[in-house]
């Protein structure tokens, strides 16, 4: 509140009901002057916690120079590097510093003779993103790795993109599933979370893709350096591509659209919306590879999967929500069921159109098959045991019913 008082107008004479009321208004915007004074200073504090949160979250959230120094001397072994040409490789069997080394090697392997980069740089890239996916089952730095391997065996295996779109999905690949906090989507808008405010849509894929570009940006880990700015804004546009297309909620749209186009038989690779489509067909196939792992990898990966999905579903019950079958612990025997109607109505569709329109891709087609049957026999063997079960509790129903009579 403040008060100011006025004597001795100039000129002589008392005040008029006009210069009241002139007066009055003058009032209103030296109240909304202070008013917006006090929101300024505010906002310019808070953007100043703001930096520096953000330089501490930079420190701690970077890789170590002995960290790079030890990825340095390590060295990848023989055998290991024949068996990544291939879908069937197993991300499990890798160790801890085997893991980012491997990444570099695929990256060096695509790229080396194709763009400059400092070596150092990507050698920092790579440790900083394994740091920067949390410990959860599944969406972690396994799991990233995992995707971006898909990505290598596919181009590899084909000759039809351009540079700056092997960058953009190798590179997106890797960090598709960044901070990725183990909840989906939906439960992020539930639960009104500070990202889900952010974002209006596809919430965690547009925050992967955020940290990406964050940490390309640190100091010491822009392996994009040497592009053209030209190239380096294709790129970026390329990886946001790639990152929001493994939200499955695009998928259905995608997939409708690429059946269409097929079954009109006229797709073009040189048609930017064809070419668009396949882009980010492949993305969602390299995101769901391990439905097209050896039956083993698979059920590993199953089981992982699944474990996330129940904490996610204890975590909607502790906040008075009841979670759909698949995160619900207490229907973990419809586990077989689930993972049937999932490859059936998602995996295998996927590979089918993408193998369509690259070939090199049928191997996860194939697989994918081999482990729906088995699911399909795992689901039968569980009716039947329920169904057994069912009948015995039946039989002692009716015998309680006999000796009652």
């Amino acid at each position: 509140m403040g008060v100011m008082q006025m004597v001795n107008k100039k000129g002589g004479g008392p005040f008029t009901q006009v210069d009241e009321e002139a007066f009055e208004t003058f009032a209103v915007y030296c109240g909304l002057a202070l008013h917006h004074a006090k929101l300024y200073d505010k906002i310019r504090r808070s953007e100043i916690k703001h930096r520096v949160a953000m330089e501490v979250l930079s420190y701690h959230g970077v890789c170590n120079s002995d960290e790079v120094n030890k990825l340095k001397k390590a060295v990848p072994q023989a055998e290991s590097l024949q068996l990544l040409e291939n879908f069937d490789f197993n991300a499990y069997s890798l160790s801890a510093v085997e893991k980012p080394l491997y990444a570099v090697y695929m990256f060096d392997t695509l790229f080396r003779d194709k763009f400059q980069y400092p070596h150092d740089d990507l050698i920092r890239f790579v440790l900083t993103v394994r740091k920067n996916y949390r410990v959860v089952p599944y969406h972690n730095w396994s799991h990233g790795w995992t995707v971006a391997h898909c990505s290598f065996v596919t181009l590899r295996k084909t000759h039809i993109f351009s540079l700056i779109e092997e960058i953009a999905l190798y590179i997106a690949c890797l960090c598709h599933d960044l901070d990725h906090r183990g909840k989906n989507n939906a439960y992020m808008k539930s639960m009104s979370t500070p990202l889900a405010m952010i974002y209006s849509t596809s919430v965690m894929e547009h925050h992967h893709f955020n940290q990406t570009v964050t940490i390309l940006q640190q100091e010491g880990h822009n392996i994009l350096q040497s592009l053209t700015r030209e190239q380096y804004k294709e790129c970026l546009s390329l990886m946001k591509h790639f990152i929001l297309a493994t939200d499955l909620a695009l998928f259905f749209k995608n997939k409708d659209r690429m059946k269409e186009i097929l079954t009109e038989g006229n797709f073009e690779w040189e048609r930017k919306d064809h070419r668009s489509l396949a882009q980010a067909l492949l993305m969602t196939s390299c995101d769901l590879v391990a439905s097209a792992k050896p039956w083993s990898i698979q059920t590993d990966t199953v089981k992982v999967i699944f474990q996330e999905f129940y904490d996610q579903g204890d975590a909607e019950k502790k906040n008075g929500a009841s979670p759909i079958p698949m995160m619900d612990r207490e229907k973990a025997a419809e586990m077989p069921d689930l993972q049937v109607g999932f490859l059936q109505g998602i995996c295998l569709v996927c590979f089918d159109l993408i193998s369509q329109v690259l070939p090199a891709t049928t191997q996860l087609l194939d697989r994918s098959k081999q482990n729906l049957g088995k699911w399909k026999q795992l689901a039968a063997e569980s009716k039947n045991k329920q169904l057994a079960i069912d009948i015995e509790v039946k039989k002692s129903d009716d015998n309680h019913e006999e000796t009652t009579d």
